[in-house]
């Protein structure tokens, strides 16, 4: 159920100094509406108020105490899986790995391929570069940034395998680099790659934090 969304505000705002009195105000609300409302940190003195008005419309405890511990779990669960997701500049600094060890690689095959090559050997070089980085997120067992930064990319939902296409999409962004690189500092740490793929990015292990693994198929986890 989604919070309520009839205000502009959000409802933790409300507070004994809004011109409307609480009972009025949820009394405007389907019952609908106020289960959702039982979701959202209220002010204290407002609470009492929606569970008085929610069962004059004869909503049962049962129904409020469900509401509430399913809003529990998923907090829980939320909190659970941030522990998860691996960090900002751990994903950076994957990024600048993979990045190095890209261009250390194009100069090799540069060094290589230029005596035998000569005017086809930048464009092979090139191609091979681009394919890595478009494509690395795909590699089984994950990038060598990933690697040694211990972390895997999956697709949500389901926490699936990464493809190739998936892990196209992902980093088709990096040509808006600096922007794409402001959105892992929101809540899901999702970059606009992530969002277009659907990926996500997680930690391999969480030795010392008690984080079980994701409840997920083991052909379904990258190696």
């Amino acid at each position: 159920m989604a919070p309520p969304s009839r205000w502009n505000f959000p409802a933790s705002t409300i507070s004994p100094t809004d011109p409307m009195p609480y009972r009025e105000r949820f009394e405007r609300l389907s019952t609908e509406e106020l289960l959702g409302y039982l979701r959202l940190d209220l002010a204290s003195d407002a609470k009492p108020v929606l569970l008085r008005v929610l069962a004059a419309r004869g909503v049962s405890s049962a129904t409020i105490e469900l509401v509430l511990a399913s809003e529990a779990a998923r907090q829980e669960e939320e909190c659970h899986q941030q522990k998860r997701m691996a960090s900002q500049g751990a994903r950076l600094l994957a990024f600048a790995i993979d990045f190095g060890l890209a261009t250390l690689a194009f100069g090799a095959l540069m060094a290589l391929l230029k005596p035998v090559m000569d005017a086809t050997a930048e464009p092979f070089a090139s191609g091979i570069w681009w394919a890595y980085m478009m494509l690395r997120d795909a590699v089984p067992g994950g990038s060598a940034g990933k690697r040694l930064m211990k972390m895997r990319v999956v697709r949500i939902p389901g926490e699936r395998r990464m493809t190739l296409g998936a892990s196209f999409f992902r980093n088709l962004t990096h040509f808006f680099f600096m922007i794409d690189a402001l959105f892992i500092l929101g809540e899901r740490r999702m970059r606009l790659g992530d969002r277009l793929a659907g990926t996500i990015v997680l930690r391999r292990d969480a030795v010392g934090a008690s984080i079980p693994p994701a409840a997920c198929p083991p052909a379904q986890q990258n190696p």
